[in-house]
């Protein structure tokens, strides 16, 4: 699905990764620009401040069971979360293409802070950013081969443009634990390290003289981290080298572990008022047309919860309490919950997610996942090596 091609009625929701389909596609991450219909997408769980840590991974809700009750997960993953003396691992098995952990609920302007460590090895990437529908996106990206630096970029709508990024340098990501803020705020948007400001794109600096629109972020946007193999040696020749070649799937971590890694010890939300012409209040946000803009947004209390997979934002309730077990024929997505990787040390908690990067690394690390609406965190051969925690 894309602006040429819009979903078909009986698979109404565009996923992130282009996708049709119904259930799980309609919510995180459902674009409402290439849906069957604008109201295709079920309305999304409204900015929720918020501090989280992963002593255990019961707030993580696996993408094959997430319906879109935020209540009842603060994340939600595809691929191989772990936990690990109280951190979370992003993990990326031998042959598999990584794990993605979404937040259940969006951001419309906010502060979000990352405390982590990024993986390292070239065509390794670990990612932290803010995601929208249509495709609005902060990032923090880490290209394993260069622990010394984090790029910054941004996107509108998913147009590419080479000329967005910018290198924050820092001391080592793989050793060294440091505080990754995106500080978004409706005229300017700031990423620091370690209080330190690093980047700051004012809105005023994006103006499409020719559209005469703004290109800046603007539109509620979840929480993502995810950890995938832009090294791919199937990835196109452009991506591989920006990841740094190809991936070393017999790397240290691999031989020691099963995977490569990313920890993240906490995610701190802080959520800012949203645009003055939006109710102020309310427990949802759904787009009322295609333009993609914040304007198209409004503040609703609408509920956000699917029935049953067979359902989508135009019948809510279809399906009815047949959800779980229906789902797998109506669902099948290519990554399992992270209990598919045998844990010495670590366990997997409930599940959750749904990470994305538009451009490059969204169609580099998309293989399948159907029903899930998530492309990211199958595996590539049967073998998903022996889960086993870092010290």
């Amino acid at each position: 699905c894309d602006a040429n091609n819009l979903c078909p009625e009986s698979a109404p929701c565009c996923s992130q990764y282009g996708e049709c389909g119904i259930g799980a596609y309609c919510l995180g991450g459902c674009n409402p620009k290439f849906s069957f219909a604008v109201e295709s997408c079920a309305p999304q769980p409204i900015c929720v401040d918020g501090s989280y840590t992963f002593a255990n991974l019961n707030s993580l809700e696996s993408n094959t069971k997430y319906l879109g009750d935020s209540s009842q997960a603060d994340f939600v993953y595809t691929g191989y979360p772990l936990e690990s003396n109280g951190d979370l691992l992003v993990t990326m098995p031998n042959q598999s293409t990584g794990t993605v952990v979404a937040s259940s609920t969006y951001v419309w302007y906010g502060k979000v802070d990352v405390v982590m460590k990024s993986s390292r090895g070239q065509g390794v990437v670990t990612a932290f950013i803010l995601f929208s529908d249509v495709q609005d996106e902060i990032d923090y990206e880490f290209v394993g081969a260069d622990l010394g630096t984090v790029q910054t970029n941004f996107y509108y709508q998913g147009i590419l443009d080479w000329f967005n990024s910018e290198n924050i340098s820092l001391s080592d990501t793989f050793a060294n634990w440091h505080t990754y803020t995106v500080d978004w705020q409706q005229d300017y948007i700031q990423w620091s390290v370690d209080g330190q400001v690093g980047r700051t794109l004012y809105k005023n600096s994006t103006l499409n003289t020719t559209s005469g629109e703004y290109n800046f972020p603007q539109t509620p946007s979840r929480v993502q981290l995810s950890l995938w193999p832009g090294g791919l040696a199937s990835n196109a020749p452009g991506t591989i080298a920006w990841a740094g070649g190809e991936i070393n799937w017999d790397s240290e971590d691999i031989q020691q572990y099963g995977y490569d890694y990313a920890i993240v010890k906490s995610v701190n939300v802080q959520c800012y008022s949203p645009p003055s012409f939006a109710n102020q209040s309310g427990k949802s946000y759904r787009y009322v047309n295609r333009n993609g803009t914040q304007e198209s947004v409004i503040i609703t209390n609408e509920d956000t919860v699917l029935a049953s997979f067979d359902a989508s934002g135009t019948d809510m309730s279809a399906g009815g309490s047949s959800s779980s077990s229906s789902s797998s024929s109506s669902t099948t997505s290519s990554s399992s919950s992270g209990s598919s990787s045998s844990s010495i040390t670590s366990t997997t908690g409930n599940g959750s997610s749904g990470i994305s990067r538009t451009s490059t690394s969204t169609t580099a690390s998309s293989t399948s996942s159907a029903g899930s609406g998530f492309s990211q965190g199958g595996t590539i051969s049967a073998n998903a090596g022996t889960a086993i925690s870092p010290a």
